[in-house]
């Protein structure tokens, strides 16, 4: 098992043993079970199933309720399966630990990006703007021109221009694991993490 779903808490420092003062992101994980496997013979694919969290059964529809009751596990906040992973029958049913990476381990940590709202092509792309000098006028954080005459009369598709902003799935690669706490089950990351503080991410060994 090399992956695991966990909440982004906040960022903090932490000092190495060289005395070096590195920013980390700290990732703490909750109660986090494996329920179900998926195979190659019954599903046609390998995936493993977990349940994060705790989620009351007052919140939890019928057909959840009848899920987790075949399962015999509460009923979680987040259900997610990871493809081509696995653990012994022991495990099943039992939460994870941290412990499952150690530091100087290469991650990958997915989650969702904080949302910004509608923005301009300023803020969402980059753009420069026109020229506030003699002879322009009213429009200087514009878009500026999208399209050409009659051929081929059509705006190209990704051109730039204001929308929703952030909000999306994003997927950072290489992060390293600064320090492993199995004892308050937190991870302490180096590197861009995803999302909001309170965020749900996902965590892969690379």
């Amino acid at each position: 098992m090399s992956a695991l779903i966990g909440k982004k808490i906040g960022m903090t420092e932490v000092f190495t043993d060289k005395g070096d003062c590195v920013p980390v992101t700290v990732i703490h994980v909750e109660r986090c079970v494996p329920v179900l496997k998926r195979t190659e013979e019954k599903d046609g694919y390998q995936a493993l199933m977990l349940a994060y969290g705790t989620r009351k059964p007052k919140h939890t529809n019928k057909p959840l309720q009848g899920f987790y009751d075949k399962l015999k596990v509460e009923p979680a906040k987040i259900l997610q399966e990871f493809r081509g992973q696995d653990v012994d029958d022991e495990a099943m049913g039992k939460p994870l630990k941290v412990d499952i990476f150690s530091e100087g381990d290469s991650v990958q940590v997915v989650g969702v990006t904080k949302g910004k709202g509608f923005s301009g092509v300023f803020r969402r792309f980059n753009y420069a703007g026109a020229p506030a000098s003699h002879g322009h006028h009213e429009s200087y954080r514009g878009t500026g021109s999208i399209g050409m005459h009659t051929y081929p009369g059509r705006v190209f598709k990704g051109t730039g221009m204001p929308g929703r902003m952030g909000g999306k799935k994003a997927h950072t690669k290489n992060l390293k694991v600064v320090r492993v706490d199995v004892e308050n089950n937190v991870l302490l990351l180096k590197g861009a993490v995803p999302g909001a503080n309170g965020g749900i991410v996902s965590i892969f060994k690379s």
